[in-house]
């Protein structure tokens, strides 16, 4: 195990490369949970025992426990800020929340009992999964901002990061859809099994060759619950960041959260998963370039600029999506162009990605930020914050998907083909079969034009909102510009901290 650290703004090269290519799989095992597992739920749940009354239920399960983690996110910072370990700062933690999620990963897709027992089991692994994660979570993202402070070096890394992350989180997006429609049980049930055992295989390889920088806060002193709500709460820029990224999440996470119910109610349910494949390597296109080239975009433009361009095309490209949606789900188009509606969702994307990239820069800026205004800088703290906004987020998505899901029937008709998965898996049709069934109960729908439309607006017209809701808050609140977040490190390389404010940042900025 390599416990040595090293010291300067120079990432040794193993962990450069390291680090962040071994969230490829943390990010695929993410999303088998944040994208498929209510997929999963919907299409095997079964009727017995009540299909709608145990989604509001599951429902309820996960909005209670999302809360509860993004509470206990910050909690989780603290404890790795007091720790102290032969092995790191944040390896420890890694490892642990890798090794208990990886287990109960794999149990949640592969432990099926029958009825209102599934239920009660779910809320139990859901639980245990959310806190497992949020362990590996925060140490791992709490590890990008140590190992550097070189801003180029931390577009870098950053970059990485995110690359890393989306690799993985759109290999898992396009595939498994593909693979489902007819085998949801048997399919998921490998899934589990696969990934989890490569996302723990990812973090053993992280832990045993990374190496952390050496601490710069062995003098400070503990971190108490009372002092980590105090540093969260006296970090303002670090509160405007909080609300731009739920807002921007849940906007972002809205299109994934409908856009597999979407394809299947246009497409059906076999060529749905097809066509979201296709989309999903659009998805991927449009995010995976741009977020490679962002140290060298940023080199060229200010993040303003950035900021400024991919807002703009974010906010046209989903208005002219929902625009071509409407058009078929009213009959106007008789077929909608699944490589026609790909185009455009590579340049919705690629500035989505851009935009997002903007944002993680700005949130790690605001670590430098608490050091330079208070003296401390509380890496795992003020990174909580990013998660705890994120779980804040889901919650918000995961009502709003059951809300419009309910009201626009959808959940009565998957309810159906939740059950010809269930008689499949006991022998009682075959796949052919159930995904001949569901295109019929799919195209006998009571009122299709609902159907897509509510589906339409939560992915598309309600992701919009929220984005122009981001840009506002960072235009009007936020102020670590690149000259600022320049002064900010050059006080700290002179020891000129923890005597500066807010009114002194928004006069340099």
């Amino acid at each position: 195990m390599n416990t040595k650290t090293f010291t300067g703004d120079k990432v040794p090269r193993l962990t450069k490369y390291v680090y962040p290519f071994s969230g490829i799989f943390r990010d695929a095992a993410y999303t088998l949970v944040s994208l498929f597992l209510m997929i999963y739920v919907q299409f095997t749940l079964g009727k017995e025992g009540g299909y709608q009354e145990k989604m509001l239920v599951i429902t309820i399960i996960m909005i209670i426990t999302r809360i509860w983690d993004g509470v206990n996110d910050p909690m989780m910072g603290s404890i790795i800020e007091n720790a102290r370990f032969k092995m790191g700062k944040y390896k420890p933690w890694i490892l642990i929340g890798a090794v208990s999620n990886a287990v109960i990963l794999a149990l949640m897709f592969t432990v099926r009992p029958g009825g209102w027992w599934f239920v009660a089991l779910f809320g139990v692994f859901y639980l245990l999964w959310e806190m497992t994660f949020t362990m590996n979570d925060i140490a791992y993202w709490s590890m990008l901002p140590s190992l550097s402070k070189n801003e180029k070096t931390r577009n870098q890394l950053t970059t990485y990061v995110a690359l890393a992350a989306s690799i993985g989180a759109f290999a898992v997006g396009g595939l498994l859809p593909t693979i489902y429609p007819g085998q949801a049980s048997s399919a998921f049930f490998w899934a589990g099994i696969v990934i989890a055992a490569l996302f723990l295989a990812s973090q053993l390889l992280l832990v045993f060759t990374c190496k952390e920088r050496a601490r710069e806060d062995e003098n400070e002193e503990k971190t108490s619950l009372k002092t980590m709500f105090t540093t969260i709460f006296k970090n303002k820029q670090l509160w405007v960041m909080m609300f731009v990224i739920t807002f921007y999440y849940l906007g972002s996470a809205l299109l994934n959260a409908f856009g597999l119910n979407y394809f299947i109610f246009a497409y059906g349910y076999q060529l749905g998963g097809a066509n979201m494949f296709l989309f999903t390597v659009a998805y991927a296109v449009g995010t995976i370039i741009p977020q490679a080239l962002y140290a060298l975009i940023a080199k060229r433009f200010t993040r303003s600029q950035i900021l400024n361009a991919s807002f703009i095309t974010m906010i046209v490209g989903y208005l002219i999506i929902f625009s071509y949606g409407m058009l078929h789900a009213f009959n106007v188009l008789a077929d909608l162009n699944i490589y026609l509606l790909s185009g455009i969702g590579v340049f919705v994307f690629a500035a989505q990605g851009l935009f997002y990239m903007v944002l993680l820069v700005m949130v790690t800026n605001t670590i430098e930020y608490n050091q330079w205004t208070t003296g401390e800088r509380k890496e795992s703290v003020i990174f909580a914050a990013r998660p705890f906004a994120a779980k804040m987020s889901s919650s918000l998505q995961t009502l709003i998907v059951f809300l419009i899901l309910t009201i626009g029937g959808i959940y009565a008709i998957t309810g159906d083909i939740s059950q010809l998965e269930i008689d499949k898996e006991l022998g009682t049709y075959t796949s052919a079969e159930v995904i001949t069934l569901a295109d019929a109960a799919i195209a006998n729908a009571g009122n299709p034009q609902l159907v897509l439309t509510a589906i339409l607006f939560g992915m598309t017209i309600l992701p919009v909102l929220l984005f122009i809701v981001s840009y506002v808050l960072i235009r009007k609140k936020f102020f670590i510009t690149e000259k600022a977040y320049a002064r900010i490190c050059l006080d700290i390389e002179e020891g000129n901290i923890g005597n500066h404010t807010l009114e002194e940042l928004k006069h340099i900025a």
